[in-house]
């Protein structure tokens, strides 16, 4: 799995895009009410394809709003 940061998330539209702890930009969407996601928030995914493009699935909150986070755990 690997680990990011959430960039941004539109609670209306429900998807947003993390960065991955090598820069790369990744989509995601979000159909959880339940999971709350904030920019800043560090995350755990897996990569999947929706719509034939690769997306961030099963999106796990590993620590909220941190402004440094440590990549290297």
């Amino acid at each position: 799995m690997r680990k990011g940061i959430v960039l941004s998330y539109n609670k209306d539209v429900k998807y947003g895009f993390i960065s991955d702890l090598n820069g790369q930009k990744i989509r995601f969407y979000n159909d959880d009410d339940l999971v709350i996601l904030n920019v800043g928030d560090l995350v755990q995914f897996a990569i999947g394809v929706i719509k034939n493009r690769p997306c961030a699935v099963n999106i796990m909150m590993l620590c909220r709003n941190q402004n440094k986070v440590d990549k290297h755990n």
